[in-house]
């Protein structure tokens, strides 16, 4: 290899990850009431402050991941997972802000309002940015409480949701959810794990859970087909599970090994084997699955979520590397092409964030019982796709991030080889495009969300006639896919409705020069004929507003 003469200088301080981020104030700024707001952003300050010394925790966690002892020194199943101590601090650092704990006090639930939702994912967004694996395990241990909150007795919910929201601690349990197994991931319905009742309301697990993540958790909600009980997903129980006896003994399980994984390697993921496990049902029996979709629904926004983190932190780090690599006597940010791509990552990211929240805003009002039926509509047809399309978003622009950066990019000493490892599982984890691609029209088709869909984009709109031609365009293409076609046309149908979306949501906020830059950009790429595209006046418009659409400060 011929190495060239290229120099790097110091570079840029790392930004603060909210107060330079113009996108997320303004959402916030918008979207809650000043008594909300008020309460949040010195969670997100604190946060940010903190970004150097949380980058450090991160890097060792995933350099270091927890190692698994089955055995204690008698020959006893112990199963024990050995974090190591940065992970402990980052875990100290985020439940102890009440990332998960917050939420579910009913004097911060009545600040927020119906702006909870926003609130708690702006939260994750921050420290998303930081440390990915461990932004699982805070999502499995909300949607824990969650699904307890809701549909637990009143007996579980005053064992089980005191422990699940601590502020972290070592009292404080985590929580995760064990569906995919050998015969079955996205096909729940072939779950294999057989509930014996034991007689007096309570069931012993039999089964294997293939692909166990935050393996060490104290509480899981695990799906199981208690005996005679239909096939399919309609057989199916919903059970809260204990790690451990109140003695500390193991609940007759064991891990068969750590997954060795490609990202998330802070996080422990498993083959957990269950023996007669002692678990509780929660809810309606057969009612499982249409309990624990709930769990998913949140899972998929906490995906996105993190999607969006992933995003921004290549976005941030992307930039900084640029103003301080000097290629053929000049530093790269100066040259069009890398100025054009970074220009790309922040509309995309615009326009994600603005998907992304107002469906979160959508969702506090449906648990605040406020929701009217545009908000059940879209809620219901945006939770699949914005997972989806924002996991490939993060995928994409971590590899555009790692060309920005070269070799140093593929090496491990920067951060973006690790969010490039990390950012891959995020199409995978709570349904592939394909599933939910399926979803999303299992949402037109039964629950009739087109009807929310297409006049709130009208609406939104403006009166912009490349978005309303599109949404013309989507409509007449829809009577095949609700009468059943699921071929690829399917996936197009849906990529360009979340792109007509999008540019809706920003004409629809575009109420200044920097939101209306923003609109501007995204209309230009996704609803221009190609021909324009090639055109002078098109190619320009991202360098003449680059600072304006890249700005941090």
């Amino acid at each position: 290899m011929i190495a060239s003469s290229q120099t790097l200088t110091a570079l840029p301080d790392p930004v603060h990850r909210y107060k330079s981020d113009q996108t997320l104030q303004r959402l916030l700024a918008n979207l809650l009431e000043p008594r909300a707001l008020a309460w949040l952003e010195p969670l997100l300050e604190r946060t940010g402050d903190n970004t150097a010394a949380l980058d450090e925790l991160a890097t060792l966690a995933d350099r270091y991941p927890p190692l698994l002892h089955p055995r204690d020194r008698y020959g006893n199943r112990v199963d024990r997972i050995e974090y190591h101590e940065a992970y402990e601090s980052l875990k100290r650092a985020s439940y102890g802000e009440g990332i998960v704990g917050h939420y579910y006090d009913d004097r911060v639930r009545e600040t927020l309002g119906v702006g909870r939702e926003v609130a708690r994912f702006a939260q994750g967004y921050v420290f998303g940015q930081v440390e990915q694996g461990l932004f699982c395990p805070i999502c499995l241990t909300d949607g824990t409480a969650y699904l307890i909150e809701r549909y637990g007795s009143d007996d579980q919910k005053m064992r089980f949701l005191p422990r699940l929201t601590l502020h972290g601690g070592e009292r404080q349990w985590e929580g995760a959810m064990f569906l995919t197994e050998k015969a079955g991931g996205s096909d729940v319905g072939a779950v294999e794990t057989v509930a014996r009742e034991r007689g007096d309301g309570r069931y012993d697990l039999y089964g294997e859970k293939w692909f166990s993540s935050n393996a060490g958790a104290e509480v899981a909600m695990v799906l199981g087909r208690p005996e005679g009980a239909p096939e399919g997903t309609r057989g199916l129980g919903l059970f809260v599970m204990r790690r451990h006896d109140d003695d500390g003994r193991l609940n007759n399980l064991h891990l068969e090994r750590l997954k060795p994984k490609m990202g998330t390697r802070s996080m422990p993921t498993g083959e957990l084997v269950l023996e007669g496990s002692l678990a509780e049902l929660v809810g309606d029996p057969g009612r499982g699955f249409v309990q624990m979709a709930q769990m998913l629904n949140l899972s998929r926004l906490y995906n996105a979520t993190a999607s969006m983190a992933v995003v921004r932190r290549m976005l941030t780090e992307s930039l900084r590397y640029a103003s301080g690599r000097h290629a053929f006597g000049s530093p790269i940010l100066r040259y069009p092409m890398v100025r054009g791509t970074l220009a790309d990552m922040a509309v995309e990211l615009e326009a994600s964030m603005h998907l992304l929240f107002t469906t979160l805003l959508r969702r506090g009002r449906w648990l605040a019982g406020t929701a009217d039926d545009t908000d059940h509509g879209l809620l219901r047809m945006t939770t699949p796709f914005v997972k989806y399309t924002t996991a490939k978003l993060a995928v994409r622009v971590s590899s555009e991030a790692m060309e920005i950066h070269g070799g140093n990019g593929y090496i491990e000493d920067w951060p973006i080889a690790r969010f490039y490892r990390d950012a891959q599982v995020l199409p995978i984890w709570e349904g592939t495009t394909n599933i939910l691609v399926l979803d999303t029209l299992r949402s037109m088709r039964k629950e009739k969300a087109h009807e929310a869909f297409f006049p709130f984009v009208r609406a939104a709109a403006q009166s912009d006639r490349r978005v309303l031609q599109a949404a013309d365009e989507l409509e007449k293409a829809l009577p095949p896919l609700l009468a059943g076609s699921d071929g690829p046309e399917a996936r197009v149908w849906c990529d360009r409705a979340c792109e007509v979306l999008q540019a809706a949501l920003l004409l629809q906020s575009a109420n200044d020069s920097r939101s209306q830059v923003m609109a501007d950009a995204y209309l230009l790429r996704h609803f221009s004929p190609p021909a324009e595209r090639l055109q002078p006046a098109h190619i320009a418009h991202d360098l003449t507003h680059f600072d304006t659409l890249v700005g941090i400060g």
